[in-house]
């Protein structure tokens, strides 16, 4: 086993003790172009104000983003939405890997498509605290199918066909409320629960 690290790391360039540390992990992650996934920092980090997105309703903390693909909300096509400058390129490109693995039919048949909105100064639904919403971090999709308190297996995106949905965005960081807690399954977030 010691013998097969040490080739490994001889493969990728660092130095072979035969430890798999985090250098050799790094090295392993670049030969193989796997980018690493961002650590975001918790809700409570975020809410108190003092993590790397900043205080809420920031204006200048925005920016304006195309989707790859159509996007509607309550209708009407969206043709731009705001997020928060910190994750625009990891919501850019996650939506561009949603559009290369399903395709814009798939996309509209599963509900990808309908928007329920990102940056919006507001509370959270039970009004204890500002959404993640507030700083632009999280978005919603698909809210009429994925009500708050609707459950797997009655929201849509709790489906099987929507678990590369899923992988693609918690690639990036993001984390589902749905597939962790089972409700809110509309919305995800770049901020951890704990």
């Amino acid at each position: 086993m010691k013998t097969d690290i040490i080739a490994i790391q001889k493969h990728v360039g660092v130095a072979a003790d035969g430890i798999i540390g985090p250098r050799t992990i790094e090295a392993i992650r670049n030969k193989l172009g796997i980018a690493r996934i961002p650590v975001w920092p918790t809700q409570a980090e975020v809410r108190r104000g003092n993590s790397i997105f900043g205080r809420a309703g920031c204006e200048a903390d925005l920016v304006p983003l195309t989707p790859p693909y159509p996007l509607y909300y309550e209708g009407s096509a969206v043709r731009s939405i705001r997020v928060h400058r910190l994750i625009a390129k990891h919501v850019q490109s996650a939506l561009e890997e949603v559009l290369a693995h399903y395709g814009q039919e798939n996309i509209h048949r599963l509900g990808l498509d309908l928007y329920g909105g990102s940056y919006n100064y507001r509370s959270t639904q039970s009004g204890g605290a500002l959404s993640m919403h507030a700083w632009g971090i999280a978005l919603d999709f698909s809210p009429a199918a994925n009500a708050l308190h609707y459950k797997a297996p009655r929201a849509t995106l709790s489906h099987a066909e929507c678990r590369k949905w899923w992988e693609i965005w918690e690639s990036h960081g993001a984390v589902s409320l749905g597939r962790e807690c089972d409700y809110d399954w509309m919305h995800l977030q770049f901020a951890r629960l704990k």
